[in-house]
């Protein structure tokens, strides 16, 4: 009994083990297809959209089929989300190491200022793909519904952040893992978390007030 429970554990580890592996290569074989600069936000959003449904319990589906349809699909859309995220995300780097240079009081207030938007942008990080492949909305309202979702379940983020942190660590120390596993790990384990937030909106009904106009519509 003993031996096939161990037999069972390591054949379902092996599964696991191809499947992020399988994943991590089309999601690095379709960013260089896009150029790199308009490859990312797809192959990302497709490795989300499969994410998605292994979460959802759903098994019998072709994996590399299901990952080009997404890229297809939503190579626009995702490239907008991404480039703009992009852009944000250099922006406020920017504003906060350019604030630290001085040291008079109105420069230290921006750069206060500077990290709060940059810890908001990270909460919205955190939410918008799972948000993106989760519902269909107008775009304007992923950001709005990933930021609502963030502030209004501060524990579950915080735990995301956690998360993040530990994982970051864990492939710095472990360098060859990155391009075996690395963006396949990372977005399942955010789908895994983001979801634990979104299913409990979902199940208790919540009303949230930032984003009552949301809409389960055409999923991924």
């Amino acid at each position: 009994m003993t031996g096939g429970r161990l037999f069972v554990f390591i054949y379902t580890l092996c599964q696991w083990i191809c499947y992020f592996f399988y994943l991590n290569v089309m999601w690095l074989f379709c960013s260089l297809l896009g150029g790199i600069i308009f490859g990312i936000g797809p192959s990302t959003v497709a490795v989300y959209a499969i994410a998605r449904k292994t979460k959802l319990g759903e098994e019998d589906f072709p994996l590399f089929r299901t990952f080009w349809n997404v890229y297809k699909a939503e190579f626009i859309k995702a490239n907008a989300l991404f480039l703009m995220l992009l852009a944000i995300g250099f922006v406020v780097y920017f504003n906060i190491n350019y604030f630290r240079l001085f040291d008079d009081m109105f420069h230290m207030g921006m750069q206060v200022f500077s990290t709060i938007i940059a810890l908001m942008f990270i909460f919205i990080a955190l939410y918008i793909f799972p948000v993106y492949v989760h519902y269909d909305l107008e775009f304007k309202k992923y950001i709005q519904y990933a930021s609502a979702l963030s502030i209004l379940h501060l524990g579950q983020t915080a735990l995301m952040i956690l998360s993040a942190v530990s994982v970051y660590y864990f492939f710095i120390s472990f360098p060859g893992f990155i391009p075996l596993f690395a963006v396949s790990f990372i977005i399942h384990l955010n789908v895994w978390l983001a979801f634990r937030t979104i299913e409990k909106v979902e199940s208790k009904g919540e009303q949230l007030k930032e984003v009552d106009y949301v809409k389960i519509g055409q999923q991924i």
